[in-house]
């Protein structure tokens, strides 16, 4: 599943492919074997892609919980019409799955102003009255389209496919094994992760720090930083003091911080950067990067919180703006002169 809370930019769409040419630029990636529905009319736009389930498992319990995924966020933010696209070379496959979702569509009230089934070459118009024109395939090339250039010139890059996307957060072998080195060199096992009351302070006031000027100064942390901030956030709560200032206006600077921590991280230390990245990627809008960091995070440390938390949220389609940052991660902790 990937939600797009927003789109970046207002999309003013006067073709069928206009949408066909949108839906990348949203997910950041071109989507396969999937169901994507677009909203227009919500108090927060939002799309949502799922995998397309393949004809022989569309069950009806798989076909209820895809209108549960697609349908009933469009009516909770307050859609009136939605688009819907199949991604699939079989279009009985897309048939099949289109009827369900056209009615569960109806039965709350939303319009479908479009539904098209897309091959890698070929569409079909399945809203079309008429049935010659529903059953035509027609061609079509996106890739030169103004939606697309603009979204490559603007540097949003665009992935062949969701897998690609997520490889784009593979470890770097080598900047793992330069921050490794610093982790050793840095004597931090000896210390130990930061438990008492003085010491989550002090860790976190220094990643407080550390972190608004990386994003200040839009700069990346050097080997022997990154050591110290991938080691202490082991810690909840001085991990908090860097989650507590991701906020919209920021969460590009957000994005480029923490994404290049979890390329360098050594595995065991990367679930607090992977969520971190993700409530930076959801600020953003970017709720594909988001999914994927989620599930970073989840694999290095299975039951992550913050991890868990975010999932429930992109579930439920929740808007960004939702989220109210800079709350008090110090809050119950000693005062800087050690009382308390």
């Amino acid at each position: 599943m990937t939600t797009t809370p927003r789109p970046t930019t207002a999309l003013h769409l006067r073709e069928l492919t206009d949408l066909i040419a949108v839906a990348p630029v949203l997910l950041g990636f071109w989507p396969e074997q999937s169901v994507m529905l677009m909203t227009f009319g919500a108090r927060d736009p939002f799309h949502v892609r799922v995998d397309l389930p393949r004809l022989p498992a569309q069950r009806p319990d798989l076909r209820r919980e895809l209108g549960e995924v697609l349908v009933e966020p469009a009516v909770r933010h307050g859609a009136s019409h939605v688009a819907l696209l199949y991604y699939t070379d079989d279009p009985a496959e897309a048939e099949a799955t289109h009827r369900w979702l056209r009615r569960a569509a109806r039965r709350v009230g939303l319009v479908v102003m479009a539904a098209l089934h897309v091959e890698s070459a070929h569409f079909r118009d399945l809203h079309h009255r008429d049935p010659a024109v529903r059953t035509r395939r027609r061609p079509y090339d996106v890739s030169a389209h103004p939606l697309v250039l603009e979204a490559q010139l603007s540097g949003r890059p665009i992935h062949r496919s969701r897998a690609d996307l997520a490889a784009s957060l593979d470890p770097d072998p080598a900047a793992v094994a330069a921050v490794s080195s610093a982790l050793v060199a840095g004597r931090y096992a000896d210390a130990g992760i930061p438990t008492n009351g003085r010491a989550l302070r002090d860790a976190g006031e220094w990643v407080q720090h550390a972190v608004h000027d990386l994003v200040v100064d839009e700069t990346l942390p050097g080997d022997d930083d990154l050591a110290h901030l991938l080691w202490v956030m082991q810690a909840g709560r001085v991990r908090d003091a860097a989650w507590s200032a991701i906020d919209r206006p920021t969460s590009a600077a957000h994005l480029r911080l923490w994404t290049d921590a979890v390329r360098r991280a050594p595995d065991p230390l990367s679930a607090a950067p992977a969520a971190l990245l993700a409530w930076s990627a959801w600020q953003a809008g970017d709720g594909a990067l988001a999914w994927i960091a989620v599930d970073r995070s989840q694999r290095a440390h299975p039951g992550y919180v913050m991890a868990d938390q975010l999932a429930t949220l992109l579930r439920g389609a929740v808007p960004p703006s939702y989220w109210v940052p800079g709350f008090a991660w110090d809050e119950g902790l000693p005062d800087a002169s050690g009382d308390g």
